[in-house]
């Protein structure tokens, strides 16, 4: 579910990156004329509003993997290593409703191995499941952004049932200006689905004293110190949390085993960009470790274990039509 998020906060920079272009030109110095010259012919100044001047088809994917941990069942002696890695495949389109509010429909294809070499609940390691959304986004309201997202993700060998194996998330954020060089942001996300729901608060800062330099701590999503070169690179120190929420097949040990992944790390990130058309991100770090559980299918009598550090890297790339 954290994951997701990440890709979201970008979109909280799009008011800013155009107040950018818009200052750049207005430090121009203004024309003057010695002589009076003649009238030119009149030249529409109407911007184009064409949706394909947006390129507003974004295809893309996702991979990270991160190096056997080993696994510790609660109470007990080490037991195995846990191996975890992650891919997936997106398509999504910007749909603008006004000149500050738009929408992002949006398609995920995702797999995931979670490989414990000594699960007594489970054998199976490779899973699949696809991903619906649909973001609003809108700068409507002065010095404020908003996010509203809903998505509902749902098991590829088990389409049929999505009592069982569907999961469904929300998300309200908001971003306050108070200053040009301060947001700050508030709102809730949380899910329901495979015998669980949580809802976690948001809140948090980020703060850009100049156009290189930008500072964020934004709980649970986003912990980063970014260093912007020029417009096409941004180097960045981040804080990456992982968690995946699923559930076994039937055909296992302990059926429809619901079980629940969770870790964190710290990473050093290189982002290349080319406004509105290619992105590219490779990062690579340290996962402190973290939490994995198994419960039954109905979501009792609880395993749980704890899953040491290890390294991990990965790559992202967005392109635009």
């Amino acid at each position: 579910m954290l994951p997701l998020m990440k890709y979201l906060l970008p979109l909280f920079l799009l008011s800013t990156a155009f107040a950018d272009e818009i200052c750049d030109a207005s430090d121009e110095p203004p024309f003057t004329y010695e002589t009076p010259a003649p009238a030119p012919e009149p030249v529409s100044t109407e911007p184009s509003h064409s949706l394909w001047d947006y390129h507003p088809i974004h295809v893309g994917g996702n991979f990270i993997t991160l190096s056997p941990a080993n696994v510790t069942i609660q109470d007990g002696p080490e037991s195995g290593t846990l191996r975890f890695n992650k891919a997936n495949a997106f398509l999504y389109m910007l749909l603008p409703i006004s000149a500050q509010s738009y929408f992002f429909p949006r398609v995920e294809w995702n797999t995931f191995a979670l490989d414990w070499d000594k699960n007594p609940k489970f054998r199976e390691s490779r899973f699949y499941y696809m991903q619906f959304a649909l973001t609003f986004y809108t700068t409507a309201i002065e010095q404020w952004r908003w996010i509203l997202r809903a998505n509902y993700n749902l098991d590829l060998k088990h389409m049929q049932s999505p009592k069982k194996y569907g999961l469904f998330e929300a998300l309200l954020w908001g971003a306050y200006q108070p200053h040009r060089k301060w947001h700050v942001h508030v709102g809730a996300f949380g899910y329901t689905g495979m015998r669980g729901q949580q809802v976690y608060p948001i809140i948090g800062a980020d703060y850009s004293p100049d156009k290189e330099w930008t500072f964020l701590a934004i709980f649970p999503i986003d912990y980063a110190v970014q260093y912007k070169l020029n417009k096409e690179w941004r180097f960045s120190a981040k804080i990456r949390p992982l968690k995946e929420r699923f559930r076994a097949g039937r055909q296992q040990p302990q059926p429809r085993s619901v079980f629940s992944y969770s870790s964190t790390g710290a990473e050093l990130n290189v982002h290349y960009e080319k406004f509105m058309r290619f992105e590219l991100e490779a990062f690579g770090g340290y996962n402190f470790g973290g939490k994995f559980y198994i419960k039954d299918s109905h979501g009792h009598n609880a395993m749980y274990t704890t899953v040491d550090g290890s390294i991990y890297g990965g790559i992202t790339a967005d392109y635009a039509f």
